[in-house]
């Protein structure tokens, strides 16, 4: 399997679990209450696996906030990255422009 293929894989994955847990969260809590109280019934309440099966609101509205952010701050850094380490461009002395200036001299037909 290709590399392209992994990254396209793993954030298929990514997608897809970040979907269910919101549908969890949003959705199925929402309509069943119930369920999250047996949750803190079963692993306590308080627990970590208890709050990450049972989460509250302010939690599912602060995660894609902060992801976002994330998201861009490492766009951005990837950006700065690339621009410290590339190196700069050949300068154009090399380049003969008087080929160019021969070529639009000659008549066109």
């Amino acid at each position: 399997m290709g590399k392209e293929k992994i990254i396209g894989a793993l954030i298929f994955l990514f997608a897809l679990l970040l979907l269910l847990y919101y549908t969890w969260g949003l959705v199925i809590l929402q309509m069943f209450p119930d369920i999250g109280v047996g949750i803190n019934t079963t692993f306590g309440e308080g627990s970590f696996l208890a709050n990450l099966l049972n989460p509250s609101w302010g939690f599912l509205v602060i995660l894609p906030i902060w992801l976002g952010v994330l998201l861009i701050s490492i766009i951005a850094m990837w950006i700065g990255w690339t621009m410290i380490t590339t190196p700069a461009p050949e300068p154009l002395e090399d380049f003969d422009f008087d080929e160019e200036k021969v070529a639009e001299d000659t008549p066109k037909e």
